[in-house]
């Protein structure tokens, strides 16, 4: 009784579908109702084509599937508002949002149909724009509706857009400038040692091998951010064996072929250099590392050439965020940036109940409409900066989530729309000529000039972006076969002479929090200082560890401190390491006296040659005193050769008697900056000075009567009697004379 009952129902069902109906579709008959949990998303629209109506009388092929349970019977219906283009790319948001317009028509297009019995129905109709009552240009609203033909209850909607651009009808062009980015957060932290294996899979199956697809797949209109920190690093994957986390590995093949693969891609295209790896501009600036923010920039364009094998400007900056300060943008000015892109809200146009002065005369806010991408920036510079506004709406479509079923179109159909109606809002140019008006979807006469053409950007919104190159290079081309738009380069955007009227920069608190935090860029600083002690310190300054500290300050670290001091870790152990290679010998030593010198040997076991100071400080003053006014020893620069050690003698006062005490051994560059830390040589002060006088003045006194004793037994001897006999011989001898002993060794002093 129940199949025959559910196949009556089916039969009515199909009954009622008029002759007429222009939607099809197509479903299995159950065996038997099976329930099933309906999923979150019941209605997914594949197609809606063509996504730009040129023609009233063309058919519009709307298709897609409704999911469900099985057995159940659904509708599909279009809702629309007949004679009625949106007016406003605000009421355009209002709509998508449910918040302030509503669709006032519908017309169901798929009657009372069962689901099959995996719950699926798969539809396909058609429309036509004279059947929505599209009369004139503009964009329409369009709904595909699905809801439960027993209850009449909405399962599901999908909002979208119906461009309608007549042939022969004259709509104002707008340019569009594509700005996409190719960064990546670092993988290396001292330039040897790669801290994972993350960009060899990246590079193979990965976002950058999105990224790759993505360039070798759009044209020429898009301009190309690049970070030369991800190229440095591509390059010394590529290029031999190296580090990971101290486990040797072999080159990567793979991505040498990425990075050719890159600047074929890039050959004909423009490219813009970001400062290397990518900083957080204002948290360096806000924190005082205003150098190393400098050093980033002039970096970043140096090495792109370099890699990309032609001259790369890194003239424009694209902060973290599209959001920057005031001081920041100073900063950027005076490091030689002559444009900055921002998101269009960081510099908003001004309030409706705030007027502006342009050229000495009040200028009242504009209409509600869609300003222009370009405005001046005035900075403590010379000159001031060109601040590139992207469109919000239009840069979080491009880089927003396509990957769920019909997002990708839907996100075209979106573009396509708010590119539309910025060109139907544009107010036409007075000249006191009699023309065509083109506003808000309508022609008419009026005393028109030609309109002027604006420019809009669009950007995703992050620069870790993971792009489907299938849906970026669709939109692209679809973007360049839209009537209103003309694609055009980042580079040829300029102010208007008549631009929307702006406040100032908005940077809020929640801004300032996004930012690397102020701990770490201590550590960064800290880093920094031992870096610079170990760059001059040769006799040929050498930058060793230059790139490693620009790489610890990159904006991909925001959100990732933990990643982030492991890296910064690690830099510090190989500076430590290279900081060590010049050392102080703590060898304990001795001196005897009140005063005398100290021996102190430095040790140079690099391969350069190095310019050192030597200050030396008492640590135990009441034991022993650096003689030398105000307590301090200080050496002028010396050099100690490559693999050689340097011997310097310290002058100290032994006091109170001596005893053991300390020195502290400080190493100074050239330039007065610490090297590496203090360290403390044990002295042993003896303080023997008074015995060692005793001791000499008695060996003294015991000579001296060594002395006296033999004179006195010489003459003792020559008061000898030698007896009668005591007169000369023939010879000249005395006769009876004794003769004299003599001794083994005439140096022994004995008479």
């Amino acid at each position: 009784m129940i199949r025959k009952a559910a196949l009556l129902t089916l039969l009515t069902a199909l009954l009622a579908v008029p002759a007429g109906m222009a939607g099809t579709a197509v479903a299995a008959p159950p065996p038997g109702r099976v329930a099933a949990a309906a999923p979150a998303d019941p209605l997914f629209v594949s197609e809606i084509t063509p996504e730009v109506v040129r023609d009233a009388a063309a058919p519009v092929t709307v298709a897609g599937a409704v999911t469900g349970t099985a057995g159940s019977f659904v509708r599909v219906a279009v809702r629309y508002s007949r004679d009625r283009p949106f007016t406003s790319r605000a009421e355009m948001a209002a709509y998508l949002s449910e918040q302030g317009y509503a669709t006032t028509n519908w017309s169901t297009r798929v009657q009372a149909t069962l689901l099959d019995q995996s719950g699926k129905l798969p539809f396909r109709f058609t429309v036509t724009p004279a059947e929505l009552g599209m009369p004139r240009p503009g964009v329409y609203p369009f709904e595909i509706e699905v809801t439960d033909a027993a209850t009449g209850q909405r399962l599901g909607i999908e909002r979208t857009f119906l461009t309608y651009a007549p042939k022969g009808e004259q709509i104002p062009k707008v340019k569009l400038a594509v700005a996409l980015p190719i960064v990546d957060r670092p993988h290396r932290a001292d330039d040897a040692t790669f801290m994972d294996d993350d960009l060899s899979a990246s590079l193979t199956s990965g976002r950058l091998a999105s990224l790759l697809q993505t360039a070798q797949d759009t044209g020429d209109g898009v301009t190309w951010f690049v970070d030369p920190a991800l190229l440095d690093d591509v390059r010394v994957l590529s290029s031999g064996p190296r580090s990971v986390r101290g486990t040797r590995k072999n080159a990567d093949p793979a991505a040498g072929q990425w990075l050719n693969g890159l600047r074929s891609a890039l050959t004909d295209k423009t490219v813009v250099a970001t400062p290397y790896a990518d900083p957080d501009m204002a948290a360096l600036v806000h924190h005082g590392l205003d150098k190393q923010a400098a050093a980033s920039i002039q970096r970043g364009a140096a090495l792109a050439t370099e890699l990309l094998g032609r001259e790369i400007h890194g003239t424009t900056a694209w902060p973290a965020g599209g959001k920057i300060d005031r001081d920041a943008v100073d900063e950027l000015a005076m490091s030689g940036v002559t444009s900055v892109l921002l998101s269009g809200d960081a510099l908003p146009p001004r309030a409706a109940n705030q007027d502006a002065t342009q050229n000495g005369q009040v200028v009242p806010p504009p209409a509600q409409t869609t300003p222009d991408a370009a405005a001046r920036l005035d900075t403590i510079a010379d000159n001031p900066l060109t601040a590139l506004l992207a469109d919000p709406t239009l840069s979080a479509v491009l880089g927003g989530n396509v990957s769920g079923p019909g997002a990708a179109m839907l996100a075209r159909q979106r573009f396509l729309a708010e590119t539309a109606m910025i060109a139907f809002e544009q107010p036409a140019q007075q000249n006191g000529q009699s023309g065509q008006r083109v506003q808000n979807g309508q022609t008419g006469q009026g005393t028109t000039a030609k309109t002027a053409s604006r420019t809009v950007i669009a950007v995703p919104q992050s620069h870790l972006w993971t792009p489907d190159p299938a849906f970026v290079s669709g939109l692209l081309q679809a973007a360049a076969g839209a009537p209103w738009l003309r694609m055009t380069s980042l580079d040829s955007v300029k102010p208007g002479r008549a631009g929307v009227p702006r406040a100032d920069l908005t940077y809020s608190e929640h801004d300032r929090q996004a930012e690397l935090s102020r701990s770490y860029l201590a550590t960064v600083r800290k880093l920094e200082r031992k870096a610079d002690a170990v760059a001059t310190v040769t006799e040929e300054h050498t930058d060793v560890f230059h790139t490693a500290i620009l790489r610890l300050a990159s904006a991909s670290w925001r959100g990732d401190g933990k990643r982030a001091l492991s890296f910064a870790g690690q830099v510090q152990k190989a500076i430590d390491a290279r900081i060590d290679d010049v050392s102080v010998l703590d060898t304990p030593r001795a001196v005897a006296g009140s005063n005398g010198q100290v021996p102190v040997s430095v040790a140079n076991n690099l391969d350069k040659d190095i310019q050192i100071k030597v200050r030396v400080t008492s640590a135990s003053k009441s034991r022993l005193a650096i003689g030398r006014p105000g307590g301090v020893y200080l050496t002028p620069t010396t050099t100690i050769l490559a693999g050689r050690s340097q011997l310097v003698n310290v002058p100290v006062i032994v006091r109170n008697e001596g005893g053991d005490a300390s020195i502290s051994v400080q190493l100074l560059t050239d330039g007065d900056e610490k090297y590496g830390s203090a360290v403390r040589v044990v002295v042993r002060a003896t303080g023997y000075t008074g015995i060692a006088l005793v001791i000499v003045g008695a060996a003294v006194v015991i000579m001296l009567a060594a002395v006296v004793m033999r004179i006195l037994r010489r003459r003792s001897r020559k008061a000898f009697p030698f007896g009668p006999d005591d007169e000369e011989g023939p010879n000249g001898d005395r006769q009876g004379a004794v003769p004299a002993e003599r001794t083994q060794s005439p140096s022994s002093g004995s008479p």
